[in-house]
């Protein structure tokens, strides 16, 4: 396989399998297994789909061109405003739910490992700095530190799963839903679980535009995580009983609950250090595949300006709004990707489909009556997600 092609998979599946490794067990904890698997599907063939809508949009453009460039183009003012915005938010979003998710994961080893009490807020500081310079150097350093770090964590899974394959109970796969309410709730969370759209102009520049290559890298790049999130889902929610799960959640904050389950419920101190190092490098991952996306489209937002501050302007930009949520957050894991699921809606969805509607009547190509059947079920989905975040923010 091409080096870039493999590197391209792994930065969109790392943008994927990582807060939503973590945020699946945690939401779909009183969805059951048989309800996650469900969702899980429906929202990977949206998100995959929209994916190869803008591959499809690029045979017309350059591959240099970003987001902000298609959007003008295409779309008007006002959708390349709203696509901008959508974009920061939605990265913004994840970027800190990975902030405070990384540094909850940091300060809890190095507490559990040398008997302290590390300040949260410098257990994220730490984290975001380390990250963050890898995606300012460039592409290729998240490439390469993306392969590092999924193979590291693909070493953990699978450690994880032979260790926990044991502690598997049939009988706690057949659970159904609490409620509707739940289940309703749980989707904005599983939707961001897929959240490596931000990074499609990014892929595309770094595979010069080879729509063969894109397509294998948006369609691997995606069922790869379908695939570990369903192994995952089979290991998390067959050894914990439901309902002890579900105490404990209530009982602790977001990631630190999902912690204190797996050492209460397995009881093994392998499993539990195993768990902690696959966090760490599955937020390691996620976070880098998002922000690279963010930082690039500011580097094309702001091309036109002098060459020595683009950079740094791009930096700033970047990275400070959501190392102040998360430094003042740190616990929001969960908030920042159900906030994030709104943004990644409008980014991930909608947009793709009015640019590809706009794209295709620019230049004069028909829309098949099977896509505009596709195309709606989308858009049906994207205000399902948005009522379900609704739903989620009226209830905390």
């Amino acid at each position: 396989m091409n080096s870039r092609l493999l590197g391209s998979i792994l930065i969109i599946a790392g943008s994927s399998i990582g807060g939503g490794m973590l945020a699946m067990p945690i939401t779909s904890a009183g969805v059951g297994f048989l309800g996650a698997t469900l969702l899980l599907f429906v929202i990977w063939f949206a998100m995959c789909y929209t994916a190869l809508l803008m591959v499809r949009i690029y045979d017309f453009n350059s591959s240099k061109d970003g987001f902000d460039t298609l959007t003008k183009k295409y779309a008007g003012l006002l959708v390349n405003r709203i696509a901008g915005l959508s974009l920061m938010f939605l990265i913004y979003g994840l970027t800190a739910a990975y902030m405070s998710g990384g540094g909850t994961i940091l300060k809890t080893n190095i507490d559990l490992l040398f008997n302290t009490n590390v300040d949260d807020r410098l257990a994220v500081l730490v984290f975001s700095l380390v990250f963050s310079t890898v995606v300012i150097i460039g592409t290729k350093w998240v490439d390469w530190f993306t392969r590092i770090l999924f193979g590291a964590k693909v070493v953990f899974l699978v450690l994880l799963v032979i260790l926990m394959t044991p502690l598997i109970k049939w009988a706690n796969l057949l659970h159904m839903p609490l409620s509707l309410g739940i289940v309703i709730m749980s989707i904005p969370a599983i939707f961001t679980s897929f959240g490596f759209h931000g990074s499609i102009p990014s892929i595309v520049d770094y595979l010069d535009g080879n729509k063969k290559m894109l397509k294998k890298a948006f369609i691997l790049g995606s069922l790869l995580p379908l695939a570990i999130y369903l192994v995952w889902q089979i290991v998390i929610l067959g050894s914990l009983d439901q309902t002890v799960f579900m105490q404990i959640l209530n009982e602790h904050s977001e990631v630190k609950g999902l912690l204190l389950s797996i050492r209460e419920l397995s009881h093994s101190t392998s499993i539990e250090t195993l768990f902690s190092f696959f966090a760490a490098t599955a937020l390691g991952t996620s976070f880098l595949g998002v922000s690279i996306g963010l930082f690039d489209y500011y580097r094309d937002l702001f091309k036109d300006k002098k060459k020595s501050i683009i950079k740094p302007l791009a930096t700033v930009c970047t990275f400070v709004p959501p190392l102040m949520f998360a430094l003042f957050y740190p616990e929001g894991f969960i908030l920042a990707l159900g906030y994030a699921a709104i943004a990644g809606v409008i980014l991930a969805l909608v947009i793709p489909v009015i640019l590809y509607l706009k794209a295709m009547k620019f230049h004069n190509i028909k829309i098949s009556s099977l896509q505009y059947i596709v195309i709606s079920f989308i858009l049906i989905l994207s205000l399902l997600i948005v009522y379900a975040q609704l739903l989620v923010v009226s209830n905390s």
